[in-house]
């Protein structure tokens, strides 16, 4: 009974072997607004130009 609760805690806690982790880019996982691609900045710094354009009399 202690064998397999000390191995279900032992799997539980266990750190993934690092030759089966996904490989990512290394950069943080940040919040969505701020993941906009260089294009999709230029295009909003361009609308908010147009915007404050035609704000102006």
């Amino acid at each position: 009974m202690l064998r397999s609760l000390f191995a279900r805690v032992h799997e539980w806690v266990a750190v993934d072997d690092p030759d089966e982790r996904i490989e990512g880019s290394g950069e943080a996982i940040t919040s969505p607004q701020h993941r906009r691609s260089p294009e999709a900045r230029r295009e909003l710094e361009r609308l908010e130009e147009v915007a404050d354009e035609n704000r102006d009399p």
